[in-house]
C-alpha cells in the first residue's frame, strides 16, 4: 500500500478529509486537488472494517509459533523468573489483547512456580496506562499469579548488566535484569530517532536507568528525521547493543491498522523479529516523499500520539522537516489535551533549566515552525504562555479556520495533508523543490 486516498465528498471544487484530533476527528474542506498522504483513520476510528476477533487470531498465530521456537531448547519450561516488558499509555499498543493472549499461552509452557512480572516500560515518562496491564492480566485469568509494576528509571535497585563498546554503563530494572527470559510487548510505528518503534526499545529506554537513557538520547544530536532508517542509525544501534547485554530478549511486536487493530504480529528474538515486522510496516505504509508543498497540513494521528505537545512533536510532526521549504505555509494539528507533556519539556520551551533531550526536542519543533513562510497551530490544551514561546503565526481550536488562513497566506495552491504521520514512512526521495 502506498498513498492512501481519503474518502472525501466533492463540494463545489472542494474535498473533505478527517484530521484525527484526540479521540475523535475534525473534518475540513480542502481544494479538490489536495493530495492526502497516508491514512485518515486513527485509534478507535475505522473505515475499513477491521475487527478485534481478527486481531486476536493474528496475535495468537504469532504467539503460538514464537513461544514454540523459544521453548524448543527448554528455555521456558525451566525458567524460574520471566519478565514481560509492556509499552506504557503513550503508545498505541492494544495492551489488553496482546498481553492476555501472550500470558495465557506462556503459563502453559513455564513451571507453575515460575515468578511472572509485567513491567510497564515507562522510560523517563510519568507512569500512565498501568491499569491496562492489570486488565490484560485479568483477561488472561491470572490476577494474583502475575505481578504488575511500573518501571522507575531512578530506582535504587537498578542492576548494571554491563557496558556498551563506548563505555556506557547499562542499568536495567531489577525484575528484568534477574529474569531467565525477557519478553517485550509493543507495536511498530515510524519513529524519528529509532527508525521504527518496537523491538529492544521496550528494554532500552523502556526499563533502563536514567543515566543509560540519557546516553541513548545523546545518539540523536541533530534535527534529523530518521524514521524508517535502521542501517547506520546510531540511536537504534545503541539501544540494541545495550539491550543485547541481557542476552535473552524476545519481542511480540504488532503492526497495526491505523484504527488500532492488529494487522500483523511477530514473536521472536528481539532484532530479527523487529526487522521482519518493520519490513512488513514499510511494505504496507511506504510512500514516496512528495515535493515540498505550498500548504502542508500535518496531523499527529489522534490520541495517544497527540495527547501532548511533547508527543506530537516526536511521534508525528518531525515528519514535516522532510517536507517543508521556506515558502511552505504550515498547519499543525494536535489536541494536546494534556498540555505540554511534562515539566522538563515545559522548561525547555520557556528557557528554564532542562535536560539536553528536552532542549533538543524544543529545537526540533522551533526548527520546523521557523523554517516556513507562516504557521498555524490547532490545539485545545496548550497554555497561552507556552504558545507565546513558539514562532507560530496564530493558533486556534478549529482546523478549518487554520486551513482557511493557510490558504489565504500561500501564493501557491499545491496542498498536501498528512493526517496520521505515524503510519507513513518514506520509501523514495525524488528531486525536491527547495
Amino acid at each position: 500500500m502506498t498513498v492512501h486516498a481519503s474518502k472525501s465528498t466533492p463540494h463545489f471544487g472542494l474535498r473533505s478529509i478527517a484530521l484525527p484530533f484526540g479521540a475523535d476527528a475534525q473534518t475540513v474542506l480542502l481544494p479538490a486537488s489536495a493530495e492526502v498522504v497516508g491514512p485518515t483513520d486513527s485509534l478507535g476510528r475505522c473505515t475499513e472494517g477491521h475487527s478485534t476477533a481478527d486481531s486476536g487470531q493474528e496475535t495468537l498465530r504469532a504467539v503460538e509459533a514464537g513461544l514454540a521456537v523459544l521453548d524448543s531448547d527448554g528455555s521456558l519450561s525451566r525458567s524460574r523468573r520471566i519478565a514481560i516488558c509492556v509499552t506504557d499509555g503513550t503508545r498505541p499498543t492494544p495492551v489488553e489483547l496482546m498481553l492476555s493472549v501472550l500470558l495465557r499461552n506462556l503459563v502453559r509452557r513455564c513451571p507453575a512456580q515460575a515468578e511472572l512480572t509485567c513491567v510497564m516500560a515507562t522510560g523517563l515518562h510519568r507512569p500512565t496506562g498501568l491499569d491496562r496491564l492489570v486488565t490484560g492480566v485479568a483477561e488472561a485469568g491470572l490476577t494474583g499469579r502475575v505481578n504488575v509494576v511500573a518501571h522507575d528509571a531512578h530506582a535504587d535497585d537498578l542492576v548494571e548488566v554491563g557496558t556498551t563498546h563506548i563505555g556506557t554503563p547499562v542499568l536495567i530494572n531489577a525484575a528484568v535484569a534477574r529474569a531467565d527470559v525477557i519478553l517485550c510487548v509493543g507495536v511498530i510505528t515510524a519513529h524519528p530517532e529509532a527508525g521504527y518503534s518496537g523491538g529492544a526499545k521496550c528494554v532500552v529506554p523502556g526499563v533502563a536507568g536514567a543515566k543509560t537513557i540519557t546516553a541513548l538520547h545523546d545518539q540523536a544530536l541533530q534535527p534529523l528525521e530518521l524514521r524508517g532508517e535502521l542501517r547506520g542509525n546510531p540511536f537504534r544501534a545503541f539501544l540494541e547493543e545495550a539491550a543485547g547485554l541481557l542476552g535473552r530478549v524476545h519481542v511480540l511486536n504488532a503492526v497495526l491498522h491505523p484504527c488500532g487493530q492488529v494487522a500483523r504480529a511477530e514473536l521472536g528474538p528481539a532484532v530479527p523479529a523487529h526487522r521482519r515486522a518493520s519490513a512488513w510496516f514499510a511494505s504496507r505504509y511506504g510512500v514516496a516523499l512528495p515535493p515540498s508543498p505550498d500548504v502542508l497540513i500535518l496531523g499527529a494521528g489522534g490520541a495517544p500520539s497527540d495527547s501532548s505537545l511533547y508527543l506530537a512533536e516526536g511521534k508525528a510532526w518531525r515528519t514535516g522537516l522532510d517536507l517543508i521549504s521556506p515558502g511552505t505555509v504550515l498547519v499543525l494539528v494536535a489536541a494536546c489535551r494534556l498540555g505540554v507533556g511534562g515539566a522538563d519539556f515545559l522548561a525547555a520551551l520557556t528557557g528554564a533549566d532542562c535536560s539536553e533531550h528536552a532542549a533538543r526536542k524544543a529545537r526540533f519543533l522551533r526548527t520546523l515552525i521557523a523554517g516556513v513562510r507562516a504557521s498555524y497551530l490547532v490545539h485545545s490544551g496548550i497554555p497561552r504562555e507556552v504558545v507565546a514561546t513558539l514562532p507560530v503565526t496564530a493558533d486556534t481550536v478549529g482546523a478549518q479556520e487554520a486551513v482557511d488562513l493557510a490558504l489565504k497566506a500561500s501564493p501557491g495552491r499545491r496542498v498536501v495533508a498528512l493526517p496520521n504521520p505515524n503510519f507513513v514512512v518514506w520509501t523514495a526521495q525524488p528531486g525536491r523543490t527547495q
